[in-house]
């Protein structure tokens, strides 16, 4: 998935000690959130969604005291989606009108997969999405309109996906996989293992690992797109992987180890649409004494 639309290069800092690397590895991301649910972008508001044998309980309370603000009982089992291995939650869309609720699996892999998409103002399901063989939640556009969805394509190999788009004003799913333009015929591998947003919720910034090589996928909600930033083989085989975190610096993304983040490069102009920035990416890792500069170029995102 070798880059193609960037302009301004990526600078791999990798810089902690090789004695300080631990053996972290993967743990399973849960079923959903549970009592963590999602917090609003705001940070003042919390939703949970909570299996109980007569449905699902729904909450909306406030992250400052957990006072509850509005509560309703739905049929079914449903969940607050996980979409990295690192349990970041997600489902909220930015605008905090809309909740994507994932059902609960009864087999692995599932024959049939369901997403009710609810009213966040008035507590009620507006749509369910049900869809056969193995799916999952992976991200929403600012205003709820178009729903992304993990098609797991192989029951062997769970790294192999194709990420599709569901329009939620027509209510079908878009026939073509959501992919780099620059490479469409690229196959999607690897298993998420830490998420960032960016501000308004416009681009989704998804490291993954486990496929071919690492690598930063960068989804545009908006436009339906997404870039792939490749990193180098080495972080694949670093036994810090699965601690890897994604950080937003300016115009920049981050990869991060702890506190050890180095981010030289100036801030850029906004490229893109209000609400999204541009994926120009400055990784800084902290795994071994080694510097690599990746050409890219910017993509077009006017």
């Amino acid at each position: 998935m070798t880059p193609r639309r960037l302009l301004i290069p990526l600078l791999l800092l990798l810089l902690l000690p090789a004695s300080a690397a631990g053996a972290d590895g993967p743990a399973p991301t849960s079923q959903d959130a549970g009592s963590d649910g999602v917090v609003e972008i705001g940070g003042v508001d919390r939703l949970t969604a909570l299996p109980t044998r007569g449905g699902t309980v729904l909450t909306r309370s406030q992250t400052d005291g957990g006072r509850v603000l509005r509560a309703a009982v739905l049929r079914g089992h449903w969940g607050v989606p996980v979409v990295a291995y690192d349990t970041t939650s997600g489902g909220l869309s930015a605008d905090g009108a809309t909740l994507v609720l994932k059902h609960g699996a009864r087999s692995n892999p599932r024959r049939r997969s369901s997403f009710a998409v609810v009213d966040t103002k008035r507590l009620v399901v507006r749509h369910t999405i049900a869809l056969k063989g193995e799916w999952s939640y992976d991200a929403i556009s600012p205003d709820g309109s178009t729903v992304y969805l993990i098609e797991q394509i192989s029951r062997r190999d769970a790294t192999r996906y194709a990420v599709r788009a569901y329009d939620m004003r027509a209510h079908r799913l878009l026939p073509n996989p959501v992919v780099d333009p620059s490479e469409p015929d690229e196959p999607m591998r690897g298993l998420p293992v830490t998420r960032t947003t960016g501000p308004g919720g416009r681009w989704e910034y998804t490291l993954y690992a486990g496929g071919e090589h690492p690598f930063i996928h960068a989804l545009d909600t908006v436009r339906r797109e997404s870039i792939c930033i490749d990193l180098p083989d080495r972080i694949a085989h670093n036994r810090r992987l699965w601690a890897l975190r994604l950080s937003l610096r300016g115009q920049r993304v981050a990869v991060v180890d702890g506190a050890h983040v180095v981010a030289s490069e100036s801030r850029r102009p906004q490229q893109a649409a209000a609400g999204g920035g541009p994926p120009w990416a400055l990784a800084a890792l902290g795994l071994t004494g080694l510097i690599v500069a990746v050409g890219l170029r910017r993509a077009r995102l006017g």
